[in-house]
C-alpha cells in the first residue's frame, strides 16, 4: 500500500489537507504534520519515522514544502529507509496528482510524473498575454 505524508512550516500541509478531503474527498492514505502543532521539527521525524517503521511493506511518499527548510532536512533522513521517497515543492497539484496516480505505477514514476505535470500546469498571465490569446484558450 502507498501512503502520503505531506509536512511543512506553519498550516500548509492541514490546508493541503482540506483542499484535497474537498476535491477529492476523505484519503484515508493521506497524513499531515505542520510544525504548528510539534515544538521542533525533530518531533514531525519521530513520529513519521515511527510510521514508516510500523509499514516496512508499505511505499511512502513524503511532500516538504521547501527545499533545505528544517522539516525538509528532517524528512530527508528518512531517504535511508528503502521504501522512502521525499519530495519537495509541495503544491495542490501535485498532492492530487499522486493520490490519483495508479498504485501499480513505481513510486519514482509517480513522484517525477506529478512534479512534471505540475511544472507544465504552472502558468502566468497578465494584460498583454491575455490580449493576445484567443477566446478559447481562456475560458
Amino acid at each position: 500500500m502507498r501512503k502520503v505524508i505531506l509536512t511543512s512550516h506553519g498550516h500548509l500541509a492541514e490546508g493541503m489537507q482540506s483542499a484535497v478531503n474537498m476535491i477529492l474527498g476523505c484519503q484515508a492514505d493521506l497524513e499531515v504534520y505542520d510544525l504548528d502543532h510539534y515544538d521542533e521539527p525533530d518531533m514531525i521525524l519521530e513520529r513519521v519515522r515511527k510510521r514508516v517503521e510500523e509499514q516496512p511493506n508499505d511505499e511512502f511518499i513524503i511532500l516538504t514544502d521547501i527545499n533545505n527548510g528544517s522539516v525538509h532536512h528532517q524528512m530527508m533522513q528518512l531517504c535511508l529507509c528503502p521504501n522512502v521517497y521525499v519530495q519537495t515543492g509541495m503544491c495542490l497539484s501535485m498532492v492530487l496528482e499522486i493520490l490519483l496516480a495508479s498504485p501499480q505505477a513505481g513510486i519514482e514514476e509517480t513522484v517525477k510524473h506529478a512534479v512534471e505535470s505540475t511544472k507544465e500546469n504552472m502558468l502566468g498571465f497578465n494584460f498583454r498575454s491575455i490580449r493576445e490569446m484567443k477566446e478559447d484558450e481562456l475560458w
